[in-house]
């Protein structure tokens, strides 16, 4: 496989968290084989990684501060003053100023902020992506028999596919999505016209957590952990409403693990 500028847009993308599953998959082949690509992908990571912690940024020294609202309180009291003609110096050092204030506004909008590449964009992302690009499900079927088999040997652990229709939740099929540079699950729900899409992924080493909320650019999240599995719930859905859902999924999920008695 040859790099091409088409490469270089696709590392971009990757590095985003902007690629489907099957892509990602493909690139991530393709990072294996080619050293070159590699270590670009691998430079830029680290550089992203740098720039997004706290001690990044600087605050700009006191002294400046002051000179920029010095600066800003001589223009602004120019038109109540006796009309008179600044130099060249002083008209170039508000200006100055005035750039500086500009670019420090711009750096402070630029520089990313630590959520903004955090795993609750990349779940926003994947949510809104299922929407946008029709392709909400791989597998499109209310028949939880047959969503979960359909995940068997596509992903580490094939999620429960509950029945939920009794309590207002029903199955609307499963699909791939790629979080956190690994292909997962992703149960997809409905209710009253808001999709639901659960993430799940195995985490051997994580400890069960209760479920914890959160909201983030308009979207509700709910996340939990049971027996080393990682589960994600998001939707523009309530917040009560996706706790219902959460507490019927486990309850049901719970029910088709138990053995059946004959």
């Amino acid at each position: 496989m040859s790099c091409s500028k088409e490469k270089a847009i696709l590392l971009q993308a990757m590095l985003d968290g902007e690629v489907d599953a099957v892509n990602a998959v493909q690139f991530e082949e393709h990072l294996k084989a080619c050293p070159l690509c590699s270590a670009d992908y691998e430079r830029q990571r680290r550089m992203r990684a740098a720039v997004r912690q706290p001690d990044a940024a600087h605050k700009a020294p006191e002294a400046l501060r002051l000179r920029i609202e010095a600066a800003i309180d001589a223009q602004s009291s120019v038109g109540t003053r006796k009309p008179h003609r600044l130099s060249v110096r002083s008209s170039w050092w508000i200006t100055g100023a005035s750039l500086a204030l500009a670019a420090s506004l711009a750096l402070f909008i630029a520089l990313p902020q630590g959520r903004e590449d955090s795993l609750e964009r990349q779940i926003i992302d994947s949510h809104v992506r299922s929407l946008l690009a029709d392709h909400l499900t791989d597998v499109p079927s209310s028949d939880h028999h047959t969503v979960k088999p359909w995940f068997n040997g596509k992903v580490a652990v094939a999620p429960e596919a509950a029945d939920l229709t009794r309590e207002g939740f029903p199955l609307a099929g499963g699909r791939l999505d790629y979080i956190e540079h690994r292909v997962v699950a992703a149960v997809v729900y409905r209710r009253s016209g808001h999709v639901i899409n659960l993430f799940v992924w195995p985490s051997p080493s994580a400890k069960d957590s209760a479920p914890q909320v959160s909201t983030y650019q308009g979207y509700n999240l709910l996340r939990w952990v049971d027996s080393g599995t990682t589960f994600w719930a998001v939707s523009d859905a309530s917040m009560p409403e996706l706790r219902e859902f959460e507490a019927a999924y486990v309850k049901e999920s719970k029910a088709e693990e138990m053995p059946q008695s004959p």
